[in-house]
């Protein structure tokens, strides 16, 4: 792999919205990852797919985004329900209806949390437990890799 290629990959990476980007080329392996700058000067790396929260400033105001703000506060672990897939994260069943679910909530085994759309093509996400919406990790109309954390259910009271 030669430093042509990796400074390539360095442009990609600022000119796009991804986070990261990894490169395996025979024995080598070269990864990226893009720090996040937040209004308050901090820079952060990007969290894992799977974490809890992911750490970046909205696009127009510098602020972090709603999802960041939408935790209940609680030490109890809790389930987080992923991506099934990579898509569009769509958090109400149409632009101008109430979203499927609200912090708080209690939803039942099976119940619609949000929809992932991929090739035009809208698959539902469901809970798979009885559970309280603890944290809504997702940002509707973002995109979502497969694996990444959209809702954290604790138990009902």
């Amino acid at each position: 792999m030669d430093l042509q290629k990796i400074k390539e990959l360095i442009d990609v990476l600022a000119a796009s919205d991804l986070a990261e980007i990894e490169l395996v080329e025979g024995e080598h392996r070269v990864r990226l990852i893009k720090r996040l700058h937040t209004a308050a000067g901090a820079y952060l790396s990007p969290a894992p797919a799977a974490a809890p929260v992911t750490a970046h400033a909205g696009p127009e105001t510098g602020a972090p985004p709603p999802a960041l703000q939408q935790a209940l506060p609680d030490t109890e672990a809790g389930e987080l329900v992923t991506a099934p897939l990579y898509g569009v994260v769509h958090l109400t069943p149409s632009p101008d209806a109430a979203a499927f679910v609200q912090l708080g909530d209690i939803v039942q085994a099976g119940q619609t949390l949000c929809v992932m759309e991929a090739m035009k093509m809208f698959h539902e996400v469901k809970a798979s437990r009885k559970g309280r919406v603890a944290a809504i990790l997702a940002t509707a109309g973002e995109e979502a890799e497969a694996g990444a954390a959209l809702f954290e259910l604790k138990a009902a009271e």
